[in-house]
């Protein structure tokens, strides 16, 4: 018998999971007689309300949110200081309420609230990996963060920075694209230089470099269309500079999963990747704002019990 605490992010959905709790409590208790739930209040309050609830013996969370809703929750499996697993049996589980699903999407979670709860109350645990991202301390406190789905470096995080500007209550499904279209028409790619695994060395100029852990991102571009959240690789995806129009053009293809096919998109597989620039380039990480090149990418793999 697991020990259940639901952590509900009221914000998500514009606003929409807290006017909806008592629909999705109720949706819940039928298959989680006994819970306790608790409302965040602020960002990334959702991390530390994990580990507090980890050590205090909880072992099934419940999200309800989006994306960005698991991976703080994710992130409090972890130990903030060493890194390790506080509980390595303990597993998190996400009742979707939130504009950004990607990777939900990509998981195929129900929709449904009660539905999406005896998702989690029937399935088995599914080990996947995570990404783990650690900024270079040379210049500032060394501090690493971590990924579920997709981290990405150049116009990705570009747009992301530009969707925070908008506020939660008017973000939705096409924010993140209308960001795209504004965003591109001031950027330009970036040169950057790239280790994978400790051997191999690439350089260039890239628009898009995005490392995937899982397959969409953006609202539904399947910018990794074989990636798999438990192989112990990452997909790592490099765009290549693109005109205005030719980006308009390839649209689609990142929506339908056929971004591979264009000349100028280079698909590797990594467990380790280091990435640096002259310039400044700044990276996300499953719809947040990261920090800025330099960092590395690893794998954690088997990291995260997912009841899915």
């Amino acid at each position: 018998m697991n020990k259940v605490h639901v952590i509900v992010n009221p914000f998500s959905a514009r606003g929409r999971t807290g006017k909806s709790w008592e629909t999705i409590k109720e949706a819940i208790r039928p298959h989680f007689r006994e819970f306790k739930y608790v409302f965040t209040e602020k960002p990334f309050q959702a991390t530390e309300i994990a580990r507090e609830l980890l050590c205090d013996g909880f072992d099934l969370l419940i999200g309800v949110g989006g994306d960005g809703t698991l991976n703080e929750i994710s992130s409090g499996f972890f130990n903030a200081q060493s890194g390790q697993a506080i509980n390595q049996d303990a597993a998190v589980g996400i009742i979707p309420s939130g504009t950004g699903s990607d990777f939900i999407r990509f998981m195929k979670v129900p929709r449904d609230f009660e539905k999406s709860a005896a998702h989690i109350k029937n399935s088995a645990i599914k080990r996947i990996d995570i990404g783990k991202i650690t900024y270079d301390g040379t210049a500032r406190k060394k501090k690493s963060q971590y990924f579920v789905n997709v981290a990405d470096f150049g116009l990705g995080a570009e747009v992301i920075r530009s969707v925070s500007r908008v506020d939660a209550s008017h973000r939705g499904a096409f924010t993140y694209y209308r960001g795209l279209l504004s965003t591109m028409m001031k950027f330009s790619s970036k040169s950057v230089r790239l280790t994978l695994d400790g051997k191999r060395q690439m350089q260039g100029d890239y628009l898009i470099g995005a490392v995937a852990n899982g397959r969409i991102f953006g609202g539904g571009m399947i910018i990794a269309p074989q990636a798999e959240p438990d192989d112990g690789y990452f997909d790592l995806v490099l765009i290549e500079g693109m005109g205005k129009l030719e980006i308009l053009a390839n649209t689609p293809l990142l929506y339908s999963g056929g971004i591979a096919r264009n000349p100028k998109v280079h698909i590797l597989r990594a467990r380790h990747i280091r990435v640096e620039s002259r310039d400044e380039v700044h990276i996300e990480y499953d719809g947040e704002i990261g920090d800025s090149l330099p960092a590395e990418f690893t794998v954690v793999e088997k990291a995260l019990n997912l009841r899915i």
